[in-house]
């Protein structure tokens, strides 16, 4: 594998539905085993004996090869609504490459990757309420021009299109829609325009992926920092449209503080600000409309942003705790009291622990032997309790100097807690094992099973209310709805802020039985971010509003506020060509 440790640098065909790369998926070996194919992950080559035990404990249902869905067939979608004008006048500037409309590339570029309203729906379900009409593929700023200033003059609506990992439903496309829907998809647009090494900064089209963008910089001797959990896939201009955030948060920041200033493309001009400043003090700065705006105001098409040279050191740790309340304290007194931070460390709660566990190979040999001191010491001799612990990854950059201090300082702070170190092997696979969680997902969705990410932000003493109330709320309702087996609960602190944490979810059910599986779901997920909203919890921390979430933002922002993001779209998109229709936008007519 030739990237980085954790994910693989080197190209490769994407599923056209599903999450990530053809070469890379979860297969049975024989009835009671699994393997991940490829070699693109650490995760991938080896057998996994303890995978589908640990999914049926914890599901309550089983599975074998035999009942996995099989796959619909493809679709005819329906006719395309074309406007000859409109593509006539492209052709002045794009060639005939840049204009898609067969059928397979309307489809994948007709949803994201929010698994049950979208990837289930295409793989499994009815069809999409709606399709795009064409895909249009700029290479440059001048392209992105000509389109805007085309859809705006012939009524032709935008949605722009990046990686297509967003889980928010922001490329759900509107059933209300009539005018023709054209998908721009930046992936041509994704070169490193220059890079300054004396004050460390890189302009960058918004179409590069993050892979790309790490691998080119690596090249250089430097890095974005930006980690997130799709970085192969999501890009630049995904990252600030959705206000994304990365693992590394902590030592790289999040991506408005990566990001200097961007350039977006409106049908009445661009918005950037003309010249890329430490910091300014210059009124209200339109920069931040970019921030978040999940393809509602124009295209993004380049970025300035910070990069920082490869670190010198990088080093992995690991700590178990009796419980997660008790881990939370230790992050609390890390963050507020020592205030040594490593570039990235993650609290897990026991489900998630274990389901880690569960994908590591069988041990031989040595390394059984060891296997069985380590769980002797654990359970025996510290008395922890396996359905209760839980256990932080840690992963430290910088000097030599600066690692030594910031290990001296987590490890002392954490013995206090009673935690017990679980070695730099076990932090780098928790590490690593987060780029798999979707092929898991996708994994099980072949079997009905219905699952997918959520997080949010709370302040430092609503955490364990709000992971409390999430589960128990969770259980009621699929008791209510007579969910078959049990449903799945898994969440982890993934960073920490001075006030509070991000907490990061996953949830799964069987849709065995359901008359409407997908309505059930969308039914259980609102109501679980209900309960997050009533225990002090905030709408989103990095995926965004998108549709999914629009409906609780009169509980987040005030009316007039919302009504002053109106206006301001009005006046940059007066005819709503970019109609993606999410967020405070989504009941724009």
């Amino acid at each position: 594998m030739k990237g980085n440790g954790s994910y693989s640098y080197e190209a490769g065909e994407r599923h056209a539905h599903r999450w990530g790369y053809t070469d890379t998926r979860f297969e049975f070996v024989g009835e009671r085993s699994v393997r991940v194919t490829g070699d693109r992950y650490p995760i991938c080559g080896y057998e996994m004996p303890y995978f589908i035990p640990f999914a049926e404990e914890v599901l309550g249902v089983s599975f074998r090869p035999q009942d996995m869905l099989p796959e619909k067939a493809p679709e005819t979608l329906p006719e395309a609504r074309t406007h000859a004008d409109f593509v006539s006048a492209l052709k002045e500037t794009l060639t005939d490459d840049q204009i898609a409309a067969s059928d397979a590339e309307r489809l994948r570029h007709s949803h994201g990757q929010l698994s049950v309203n979208e990837v289930y729906r295409v793989l499994y379900g009815a069809p999409l309420d709606r399709y795009v009409d064409m895909v249009l593929y700029p290479q440059s700023e001048e392209d992105v021009y000509k389109i805007v200033e085309m859809a705006n003059l012939h009524g032709v609506c935008i949605v722009p299109y990046g990686g297509g990992t967003n889980v928010s439903g922001s490329l759900t496309l509107r059933r209300d829609e009539e005018r023709p829907i054209a998908s721009v998809d930046m992936s041509r647009m994704n070169r490193i325009l220059s890079l300054d090494e004396e004050n460390l900064l890189a302009c960058v089209e918004a179409g590069i992926c993050g892979r790309d963008l790490e691998r080119e910089l690596a090249a250089r001797g430097y890095t974005s920092g930006h980690d997130p959990d799709s970085v192969e896939l999501s890009t630049l201009g995904g990252w600030i449209s959705t206000n994304a955030s990365g693992m590394k948060k902590n030592k790289y920041g999040n991506i408005e503080d990566i990001v200097l200033e961007a350039t977006l493309i409106t049908p009445t001009g661009s918005v950037e600000t003309l010249s890329a400043t430490p910091r300014n003090s210059t009124g209200v700065q339109p920069r931040g409309l970019l921030f978040g705006s999940e393809g509602n105001l124009g295209l993004i098409t380049k970025a300035k942003l910070k990069i920082y040279p490869l670190p010198k050191v990088r080093k992995f740790g690991s700590l178990v705790f009796p419980d997660f309340a008790t881990g939370v304290s230790f992050l609390k007194e890390l963050r507020q009291g020592e205030g040594v931070l490593p570039a990235s460390i993650r609290l897990v709660n026991n489900n998630e622990f274990r389901f880690g566990q569960a994908l590591k190979p069988a041990a031989e040999g040595l390394k059984k032997i060891e296997q069985r001191m380590q769980r002797f010491f654990l359970f025996k001799v510290k008395g922890f309790d396996i359905n209760e612990l839980a256990a932080c990854t840690i992963a430290m950059e910088g000097t030599a100097s600066e690692v030594a201090h910031q290990e001296k300082i987590i490890f002392s702070t954490a013995k206090r807690y009673g935690a017990i170190s679980a070695g730099a092997s076990n932090g780098q696979r928790g590490y690593m094992l987060t780029f798999g969680i979707a092929y898991i997902r996708d994994f099980f969705n072949q079997f009905g099973i219905l699952g997918e990410t959520f997080e949010t932000s709370v302040p430092w003493d609503r955490i364990l209310h709000v992971t409390t109330a999430v589960r128990e709320c969770l259980w009621q309702e699929c008791k209510e709805r007579q969910v078959v087996g049990k449903p799945y609960l898994s969440f982890r602190v993934t960073q920490t802020y001075h006030t509070g944490v991000c907490i990061y979810f996953t949830m799964a059910f069987s849709s065995a039985g359901l008359d409407d599986p997908e309505h059930t779901y969308h039914d259980v997920e609102s109501a679980l971010r209900q309960v997050i909203l009533d225990q002090g919890g905030s709408l989103s921390h990095h995926h965004g509003v998108g549709k999914v979430r629009k409906e609780f933002l009169p509980q987040v922002h005030s009316a007039n506020s919302m009504q002053v993001l109106r206006q301001t779209k009005h006046a940059m998109d007066p005819n709503n060509i970019f109609s993606a229709g999410n967020g405070v936008f989504g009941d724009t007519p």
